[in-house]
């Protein structure tokens, strides 16, 4: 019994010596309700954390910030937009609304306040036909900026969100959508907005437009995303946060009620307690080199490449692809002009695709040949200009020696002339 009570004892102490830093190094993961997650950092573009990241889902009204982000890149804010009569379609036009009418006039700026804060849906469907010229060609450029961006198990039927078989997007895509759309300024500007006053015309209307994202009320480092709601869709909600210069932004698909923001915070908490920012490549770094009328070029980054590690692994090891802008060969180029991109990839992932900037300016060969021309006429001018003035020189000093001997020569004849008479 002694022996038994011994060994025990011996085994307590060997398990209760474990390194507590050990213990402190497990990972806690997040603990997220929704069917789908997904944690990205911007500066990298990599992934902190995913929950079911290709799956399926509707977007509700997070479709909205496809919807803006086209709104901004092929519209002016001051446009003055007429309201169509689209809006007496209930089919398209319903849910949440700020009750437009056919013929109601209203800046392009304050429907978008309109769509991104308060989510109305009539405002939405108005921008839309505004950019697009009608519905279906806006949803087949929504569908097109969405493979530009990478978004590639993404697929837009409406530009409000609402309800509709195959209007689906996953959480790994709506993350690429919201990072590209957020460094737009104007667009982060408009989602990050808690409350506006539009103008309207019209009385007894929706003016004031309020926020729907509560992260922005409760914390002061959430600047945006968009929030989204329909019976199918459940809570959806992308958000982003920035704080000692880091930001993350965070998606949550399909989620059953409000615990779908405490979710979200316990994400960027994950986010900023588990990982570091490192630089790959700094601004400025060579990257590759191109010929320019047999002159080499070096083409270097005007921003820093970032790689994201988490604090207990080993930073991945990115590869870099070189894609010139040009197929042909380069006439010229100046100093600073984007030559090339290079796309950053993790394993087979894209996270980034950054301009490549040349470090010096090459003429073009004729204006070589023309300047060269020039020069060489202008040193023969000048060698042409001094051979005059020196045979002129030789010219003058030959004629005033003449002249000298043959004064001499008088003067020795007028001295002997005087001699003989005297």
């Amino acid at each position: 019994m002694k022996f038994i009570s011994a060994f025990l004892l011996a085994i307590f102490l060997i398990l209760g010596s474990t390194p507590t830093g050990l213990a402190a190094s497990k990972e806690t993961l997040p603990q997220v309700h929704g069917e789908a997650a997904y944690l990205i950092d911007v500066q990298s573009g990599q992934a902190l954390f995913m929950k079911n990241p290709d799956e399926p889902l509707a977007p509700a009204s997070t479709t909205k910030i496809m919807t803006g982000l086209l709104a901004i890149e092929k519209g002016n804010l001051n446009d003055t937009v007429t309201v169509s009569s689209t809006m007496l379609n209930n089919k398209l036009v319903y849910g949440t609304q700020i009750y437009l009418v056919p013929g109601e006039k209203l800046l392009l700026q304050d429907l978008l306040y309109a769509m991104f804060l308060n989510s109305a849906n009539d405002a939405a469907v108005t921008v839309a036909e505004h950019i697009g010229g009608n519905l279906p060609n806006f949803v087949d450029m929504m569908n097109q900026r969405a493979l530009e961006i990478g978004a590639t198990h993404t697929h837009f039927l409406n530009a409000s969100g609402l309800t509709e078989t195959g209007h689906v997007t996953t959480a790994h895509d709506l993350a690429l959508i919201a990072r590209v759309a957020y460094q737009n300024p104007v667009f982060a500007r408009y989602v990050r907005t808690k409350s506006q006053t539009i103008s309207r015309s019209k009385s007894d209307v929706p003016t004031l437009m309020i926020n729907e994202n509560k992260l922005l009320r409760t914390d002061s480092a959430v600047d945006g995303i968009k929030t989204g709601y329909t019976a199918a869709a459940q809570n959806c909600l992308v958000a982003s946060v920035t704080k000692d210069g880091r930001q993350f932004i965070g998606v949550i698909l399909k989620s059953p009620g409000h615990e779908i923001y405490t979710d979200m915070e316990d994400m960027f908490e994950y986010g900023f307690t588990q990982s570091k920012d490192t630089v790959f490549k700094p601004s400025g770094a060579i990257l590759s080199t191109v010929t320019v009328n047999n002159e080499p070029v070096n083409l270097v980054l005007d921003r820093p490449i970032y790689t994201t590690q988490k604090l207990d692994e080993q930073s991945s090891t990115l590869s870099l692809q070189v894609i010139p802008a040009s197929n042909g060969p380069l006439a010229s180029v100046n100093e600073g002009q984007v030559v090339a991109q290079v796309k950053v990839l993790d394993g087979n992932t894209l996270l980034n695709t950054l301009p490549l900037v040349s470090s010096k300016t090459i003429q073009p060969q004729t204006q070589k040949k023309t300047g060269i021309s020039n020069y060489l006429l202008w040193i023969g001018g000048l060698i042409l200009f001094l051979g005059v003035a020196l045979s002129i020189t030789l010219g003058l000093k030959s004629y005033a020696g003449r002249l000298y001997r043959r004064q001499v020569r008088l003067n020795r004849r007028r001295e002997s002339n005087s001699e003989s008479r005297n």
